[in-house]
């Protein structure tokens, strides 16, 4: 116990010390490039971002792995995308995101949370109510959601992209209703894809079905298709990199016009596109989500557990806070706030996270670029060190 009092106390310090930029990029009117762009993008970071090397950054420095935030804000139905990121790693962010999609324009602003009061009471002293949740996988990580590829036709008028469900439902939320929408990630160790290896050897063992012939013959008979198509399914998602992932929004209004029920089934409903029966699909984390009944467990005190489900969540959206491995949470994972931690690789970020194409239609609910930067011709005078200006310039 001491010894996880002590990493607890050193982690913290090692976050308040490091610092974060938020950066909003901002979508130009049109973007052609689909989410193969945005796994690139995912694939570059994977292996950038590090975490303590040697016992002693993790048990003296307290230094954690960090991660980056990949964030949806809708401001009564004004859309716009943001990247939390550690300061350090800025440029390097901005570069892969630019060499992927050289039309958007990126900013660091001011954190959007700080719009609205630092705790849950304030808020509620404010006149605001709040509705919040994590979501997490319905199967073992292994398995894949469905992937943007499904989603795309050799036609192009036929093809859908996949973010539109959801920009569609968080463009439907009146004025004063704001709904916020975090994906946290940090790069996964190679793990996962050993423990993919060993789901897929127990599942040819336990599937593969042999019986006995009428000549008294041994005859294996083949998997299903829809076991065959499982077993393709898992190998082809463990072949890429994978990210310790995090997904949680809450939703924000005055309490004269709160209405939970775009958060809890428009958002959920939105990601239920991704779910098929060969593949995994999402669903509330009924340990974090701020729905408490009696007849939920633990049974007890339904009221108070609501509060402090508000307060804990909303805190943790506001810190952007990724969750790490304890000693002794076990003990009270199911009486507590615990959060919902899954692995996705590339290809599933991609597919749930990417800056919309042309063909989402709710153009007017994002704000859009209307002009685009280029870069300036290679010959203009003065451009470059020691080159000379024309007669009549001076410098400044």
């Amino acid at each position: 116990m001491f010894l996880e009092a002590w990493v607890s106390y050193v982690r913290a310090i090692f976050k308040t010390e490091t610092t974060w930029s938020l950066l909003e990029i901002k979508i130009p009117r049109q973007i052609l490039r689909g989410p193969k762009a945005m796994e690139q993008i995912f694939s570059s970071l994977h292996t950038f971002i590090g975490g303590p090397s040697v016992w002693y950054d993790f048990y003296w420095d307290g230094e954690v792995q960090l991660w980056y935030s990949f964030e949806i804000a809708s401001f009564g139905g004004d859309l716009h995308f943001y990247v939390k990121t550690p300061a350090r790693h800025k440029n390097y962010v901005e570069a892969n995101i630019y060499a992927q999609y050289p039309d958007v324009e990126i900013a660091e602003v001011e954190d959007y949370v700080s719009r609205m009061p630092s705790t849950y009471d304030a808020l509620q002293q404010a006149g605001y109510e709040l509705w919040g949740t994590e979501l997490n996988l319905a199967k073992d990580d292994v398995y894949p959601i469905r992937l943007y590829e499904e989603f795309e036709t050799p036609s192009e008028y036929s093809t859908l992209d996949p973010i539109s469900s959801l920009i569609e439902v968080l463009n439907s939320i009146q004025p004063g209703e704001e709904i916020w929408l975090q994906i946290l990630m940090a790069p996964a160790n190679t793990s996962w894809q050993e423990r993919g290896v060993r789901y897929i050897k127990d599942m040819q063992k336990s599937t593969r079905i042999v019986t006995e012939s009428a000549e008294g013959k041994k005859v294996t008979v083949d998997r299903t298709p829809g076991e065959e198509l499982a077993l393709k399914a898992i190998e082809h998602n463990i072949s890429k990199p994978g990210f310790q992932t995090m997904i949680r929004y809450v939703y924000l209004a005055p309490t004269t016009i709160y209405n939970k029920n775009t958060a809890w089934y428009g958002v959920l409903g939105s990601f239920n596109q991704y779910s098929s029966k060969a593949h995994n699909s999402f669903k509330h984390d009924s340990n974090v989500r701020t729905a408490t009944e009696w007849f939920y467990y633990p049974f007890l005190f339904p009221t108070w557990r609501q509060e402090y489900r508000r307060r804990k969540i909303y805190s943790k959206f506001r810190e952007r806070t990724m969750k790490e491995s304890a000693f002794f949470t076990f003990l009270f994972t199911r009486m507590t706030l615990s959060p919902s931690h899954i692995i996705l690789n590339t290809e599933e970020l991609a597919t749930i996270y990417h800056y919309p194409s042309n063909i989402v239609l709710t153009a007017p609910s994002i704000q859009r670029i209307e002009s685009r930067k280029v870069s300036p011709p290679a010959k203009l005078p003065g451009q470059g060190k020691g080159a000379e200006l024309p007669e009549g310039f001076r410098k400044k």
